[in-house]
């Protein structure tokens, strides 16, 4: 993404007089913007200019994509020059990405590749992971040609999840923090594992990195030297290099037909059935209200191929949206994966409108607080004719900060619901005044007719789903405080609500050898 600002003119610099500010609207906006992008420059000479955009546009496509910003002052903006007079960048010369490579003992994709493909041919419990990286490398096609070839089994993070179908007899979810059972289980029993273009962050590996894939010999492949020197793993071999090179050495190497893994597939399926998601048992009891899973779940099965789902970047909405929701050919939720920021679906919905297609029906999963933030952007969406189905959970407060508190402080709530400070406008007069139809779904029970209605009301539709601020997104990796008073991650393979410990005894002793 390129980022283009405009700033006061170069002689109202609050940096030439020892304040703040002093420009109008001035603000050094380059120092705020330099630790989380690529690169981000204040254009001084308007001579510079067209190298500065040139070069930021060069650096946010090569390498590990970013973001990358470039400021302009106002006087630049205006400036008059020769076009003989500017200076352009030459990615010849200057277009080397910096590396972080240093000292660290990587394979190249021919090594990786090579010593991937004798892993595999030696594996008897093998399985990928996938990741966005895939994606952006433009390898998810011929990476699912090869894994189909190979009949192993598949999982992919939340952000790849539209590389397979749900109900794809090689697909076992998505591993982490917060994740269906078997999926966690399944990353735990493999003996080899191999991980294409994901960065393995902390909610992927529920902040016990040391421990992830703890059977299995480990093949990471990324571009970013930094991410995996940061990996700290056994049996770890790290793979620099461009993931859809890496593709295609790799099924230039590996048989023709399938691997000798059935009984391995047939472990994985067992699990997945053992362990479907809507039969965890919320830990607060039945409730009286509409479960967040049920109506992700409901709303899956009755959308359309077609469909585009937003969802919150924040949680449970989040959390509901990527574990419930059973995506279809090239379905994938949309969402914000990197900061958990509040009122992202409804400006994302605008986006994602005008992306895939005004005639494209939206889907959207947002939370009572969250849909706050944004609420205007309802006109936006009015205005232009998007096709929204809004579902809204509303569970009167923050769930994420009641848990917190409930969990950390005894219960003492602070600004979290409407006990403590936290109230919620009445979604129908909402609906109402933007000219949405409106439905409602309070329970259970009417989740099914409701998600119908919701669906199949023409236009944009305003659906209030009752929940309980209660709802926990489990099963979750959850952490605890040791004897020695150092708080330490839960084991990935048995998220809270926890199985037995001769349980889960009993499904490691029956792995396939």
């Amino acid at each position: 993404m390129l980022f283009l600002s405009g700033q006061v003119k170069r002689a109202d610099f609050a940096s030439l007089r020892g304040v703040r500010q002093y420009g109008a609207q001035e603000n050094d906006i380059i120092s705020m913007a330099a630790p989380v992008t690529k690169y981000a420059v204040l254009v001084e000479e308007p001579r510079d200019a067209v190298y500065h955009v040139q070069k930021a546009i060069w650096l946010a496509q090569h390498g590990r994509r970013g973001p990358v910003w470039v400021d302009v002052p106002l006087d630049v903006q205006s400036a008059e020059l020769e076009e003989s007079e500017l200076r352009r960048f030459d990615p010849e010369t200057e277009g080397a990405c910096a590396s972080a490579a240093g000292e660290h003992a990587f394979l190249d994709v021919q090594a990786g590749a090579a010593l991937t493909a004798k892993l595999l041919r030696e594996a008897r419990r093998p399985l990928f992971l996938l990741g966005h990286g895939l994606t952006a490398a433009g390898a998810a096609d011929p990476c699912r040609e090869l894994l189909r070839r190979l009949g192993v089994p598949v999982e992919a993070t939340w952000r790849a999840l539209g590389l397979f179908e749900f109900d794809d007899p090689l697909f076992f979810g998505s591993p982490g923090l917060q994740a269906v059972r078997s999926s966690n289980i399944i990353v735990q029993s493999a003996d080899l594992l191999v991980v294409l273009g994901s960065r393995l962050d902390n909610m992927i590996t529920a902040f016990a990195e040391a421990r992830f894939g703890c059977r299995a010999r480990k093949v990471v492949v990324d571009i970013d030297p930094a991410e995996l020197a940061k990996l700290k793993m056994p049996d770890l071999a790290p793979v620099l290099g461009n993931v859809a090179d890496f593709v295609r050495l790799l099924a230039a190497q590996c048989p023709a037909g399938p691997l000798s893994v059935q009984p391995w597939r047939e472990f994985c399926l067992e699990l997945r059935e053992r362990f479907p998601l809507l039969a965890e048992q919320q830990t607060g009891g039945p409730s009286p209200y509409a479960d967040l899973y049920r109506l992700t779940d409901s709303i899956s099965a009755q959308c359309r191929t077609d469909d585009v789902l937003v969802v919150s970047s924040t949680s449970r909405c989040n959390t509901a949206g990527h574990m419930a929701f059973r995506q279809k050919k090239g379905q994938m939720p949309i969402s914000s994966m990197g900061m958990g920021s509040m009122g992202f679906a409804l400006p994302s919905a605008v986006g994602a409108a005008f992306a895939a297609g005004l005639h494209r029906r939206l889907i959207v999963l947002e939370g009572d607080g969250s849909f706050q933030l944004n609420i205007q952007e309802l006109q936006t969406i009015r205005q232009h004719g998007i096709n929204a189905k809004i579902f809204v959970f509303c569970n009167g407060g923050y769930a994420a900060i009641a848990t917190m508190q409930d969990r950390n402080f005894s219960g003492f709530h602070v600004a979290s619901d409407a006990g403590s400070g936290v109230t919620m406008p009445d979604l129908e007069r909402i609906a109402q005044a933007y000219g949405y139809a409106f439905v409602r779904i309070a329970n259970n029970a009417e989740i099914e007719s409701g998600v119908a209605a919701a669906l199949g009301t023409p236009g944009p539709v305003l659906c209030e789903v009752v929940g309980d601020i209660l709802f926990d997104e489990i099963p979750k990796c959850i952490s605890s405080v040791n004897e020695q008073g150092v708080r330490v991650s839960a084991a990935l393979e048995n998220p809270f609500p926890f199985l037995p410990d001769a349980e889960m005894e009993d499904i490691f002793a029956h792995l396939p050898a």
